[in-house]
């Protein structure tokens, strides 16, 4: 199982957006939603995290869920399987339906869910 990482906001480097404009709050969404995919998926917490610090590079071991805005002005060109892009209101609001139904596409064994 990949390990999956969320990118709302990103805390280092030139490009530095933000979901609030608050490190705490922008924190604390993102990992709700981090949760709340994690549930869905029944996965462990720690397999889907938020990275904060991306680099703007994409392994492919690795799933991304990443904000719309910060994929398009990332300096990653190419299209990538392994790349979920969602809205940053999503992302807000713990709205994970969009990027759950695109994980179950992408996940190597999708797990048996009722929703």
């Amino acid at each position: 199982m990949p390990e999956i990482k969320v990118v709302g906001d990103i805390r280092s480097g030139k490009y530095q957006p933000t979901l609030t404009g608050n490190a705490i709050v922008d924190a604390a969404l993102i990992d709700h939603f981090c949760q709340q995919l994690a549930a869905a998926l029944h996965l462990p917490g720690q397999r889907i995290q938020a990275e904060h610090h991306w680099d703007q590079t994409v392994d492919n071991q690795t799933i991304y869920i990443i904000d719309n805005r910060i994929w398009r002005a990332s300096a990653t060109p190419g299209d990538h399987h392994n790349v979920i892009t969602v809205s940053g209101s999503d992302l807000q609001r713990g709205r994970i339906t969009a990027a759950y139904h695109r994980l179950l596409n992408v996940l190597p064994h999708p797990s048996t869910t009722n929703n």
